[in-house]
């Protein structure tokens, strides 16, 4: 997802909530080559989220806005929910393998099912940590977070 288009819909102090579509919220996902990540989603498509509102930009209940996840935290969010597991998946079939010989198709089967979940329940406990968490949270775009970034 490069951005998303969200409305303020409040204002506490310098803190907005917004309100974000988020079935329209990937152009990838819109157009049907997405990463299907979607399917996760409960069926509510919107989601609403707070967000501080940088110094110096005015911005009133209604406004829309465009929300930004710096392409580097994007990164470690895939590798925290895609890379981990799958190199999970194959390390464990290829470790007991350098140890033990070779397992075999079954247990070997086992063994990248077994490497998977634990590569699944080991990215989602580090993604339920507030402190990595805190790095994921959309902020609210400007003109120079485009800057150097490509369209697809």
């Amino acid at each position: 997802m490069e951005t998303a288009i969200g409305k303020i819909t409040a204002f506490d102090d310098r803190i907005a909530t917004v309100v974000v579509d988020s079935a329209v919220a990937c152009k990838r996902c819109a157009a049907g080559k997405g990463c299907g990540a979607g399917i996760f989603q409960d069926g509510s498509h919107k989601r609403e989220i707070r967000l501080e509102i940088p110094a110096g930009m005015s911005l009133r209940e209604g406004d829309t806005i465009e929300l930004v996840i710096g392409p580097k935290f994007l990164l470690r969010a895939a590798m925290l929910a895609y890379g981990l597991p799958l190199s999970c998946m194959v390390l464990f079939p290829a470790l007991v393998s350098m140890v033990a010989g070779n397992p075999g198709d079954g247990p070997g089967i086992a063994l990248a099912v077994t490497g998977l979940g634990v590569g699944l329940l080991v990215g989602r406990r580090i993604l339920n940590r507030a402190s990595i968490c805190d790095q994921f949270v959309p902020s609210i775009g400007t003109s120079d977070d485009r800057i150097g970034s490509s369209a697809d």
